[in-house]
């Protein structure tokens, strides 16, 4: 597996989080790990430079000591879907420089791991999403939804969504779940009949206890030995 896009059912379901957590795990295995997030919204500015706050965090899983714009294409001011940021911006999101992005990334990486922005039919411009993107990179998608009520048809949806686009889905991981069993995994792995690749519980945000978190509580064998 030379590249993995993870996604989310929605905004705010903890994409980042799991980003890190198998990012610095797979480095912590001894792979060169390139962790990039080509379109982050919602950028502040310091000293009048964009001060990224995924970016640089999937920076420091990965250890990177490349430029920032190795891990990334577009940053983007609002705090709003990334089609209506750059248009505040006066920027139009192509194709192209992603998957730019993604080609430099994998010259000297072992694996590339993209995280998106929301879901996988989130927006980029009024005529290209996400989903379009992925669909030419040829990498594996990885679902990260909440362990809550309601995330077996987000995550069923986005499943459909990258089938309909022949892009493969390596998995699903439930994120930080509540202490009730609500039948999540199973109706996934049944009826979306892909795997669930664990859950992620509830931990601190250092990079190497979620590296931790994820050896103890996530199936990540198919990328370990690959």
């Amino acid at each position: 597996m030379k590249g993995l896009f993870v996604t989310g059912t929605g905004t705010g379901v903890g994409k980042t989080v799991v980003t890190r957590a198998i990012t610095r795990c797979l480095v912590n295995s001894g792979r060169r790990v390139m962790a990039v997030k080509p379109v982050e919204s919602g950028v502040p500015r310091k000293d009048g430079m964009p001060a990224p706050v995924d970016v640089r965090a999937l920076m420091a899983a990965c250890k990177s000591r490349a430029p920032m714009d190795a891990h990334c294409a577009y940053l983007l001011t609002a705090p709003v879907s990334p089609h209506l940021a750059a248009g505040q911006d006066g920027v139009v999101i192509e194709e192209q420089p992603i998957l730019d992005l993604l080609h430099r990334a994998r010259q000297n990486a072992d694996i590339v791991i993209a995280e998106g922005a929301g879901g996988l039919l989130v927006p980029l411009s009024d005529q290209l999403l996400y989903a379009d993107v992925i669909a030419r990179t040829g990498f594996a998608l990885l679902i990260v939804a909440p362990d809550a009520l309601g995330s077996i048809n987000g995550t069923l949806l986005t499943i459909e969504a990258a089938r309909a686009r022949a892009i493969p889905v390596a998995g699903v991981v439930l994120n930080r779940g509540p202490a009730a069993e609500l039948g999540n995994r199973h109706a996934i792995e049944t009826i979306g009949k892909v795997p669930v690749l664990g859950v992620l519980p509830h931990c601190p945000l250092d990079d190497e206890e979620l590296a931790q978190a994820a050896a103890n509580h996530l199936d990540l064998r198919q990328m370990l030995e690959d």
